[in-house]
């Protein structure tokens, strides 16, 4: 009977650690409840903040798509307008540079008809010199032969310096022509 008893006494102990663990895991399970409610809760929450996140982001596409659209557009217009305006350019750059090339080559022709005028009359003055100096010769041959008695010198050097006065004013005349056309070369040269 003694041992009945005992028997009964660690029953209870250990219906009594039962209790105590079944109380435990009561315990535990209504954390866990209330852990889940809150899980729960967050879980509602996130939900409906990625339910707005979806919304905003499908308007966002939408909002992107027709911007997208709107920009092919507009580069699209943007790229025939640039088309145009390299045409327009180009035209109107071809049309300046025909202008300014028949002016050049209208003042190249009057500049190259002066230019032959000039040399003509170079040439003329260089056959004259050439005649003026063969006189030159002959009469400072002449010059020779004739005595002291027939000739008065000073007509002779009156009219000596009256051919050297000719000379040089026709030599002055040269050198103009000459720097006329060197000036016209240029002219030619930087067209």
């Amino acid at each position: 009977m003694l041992q009945k008893i005992k028997d009964l006494m660690k029953v209870k102990e250990e219906i009594d650690v039962i209790n105590r663990n079944v109380e435990e895991n009561n315990r535990i399970i209504s954390e866990l409840k209330e852990d889940l409610n809150s899980l729960k809760k967050d879980l509602s929450e996130n939900n409906k903040l990625q339910d707005d996140f979806l919304k905003n982001f499908r308007e966002n596409i939408a909002v992107i798509k027709n911007l997208r659209e709107d920009f092919g557009k507009e580069l699209y217009e943007f790229k025939l307008l640039k088309g145009q305006l390299q045409r327009k350019i180009l035209d109107k750059f071809e049309e300046e540079l025909q202008k300014d090339l028949e002016v050049n080559r209208e003042a190249l022709g009057k500049d190259a008809q002066d230019y032959n005028e000039l040399r003509k009359k170079v040439a003329e003055i260089l056959s004259r010199l050439n005649l003026t100096s063969e006189e030159i010769n002959k009469f400072i041959e002449i010059s020779k032969s004739i005595r002291k008695e027939d000739f008065e010198l000073t007509k002779f050097a009156r009219h000596l310096l009256e051919m050297d006065r000719e000379k040089l004013e026709l030599m002055r005349k040269i050198d103009t022509l000459e720097r006329l056309v060197s000036k016209i070369r240029r002219r030619e040269l930087v067209r």
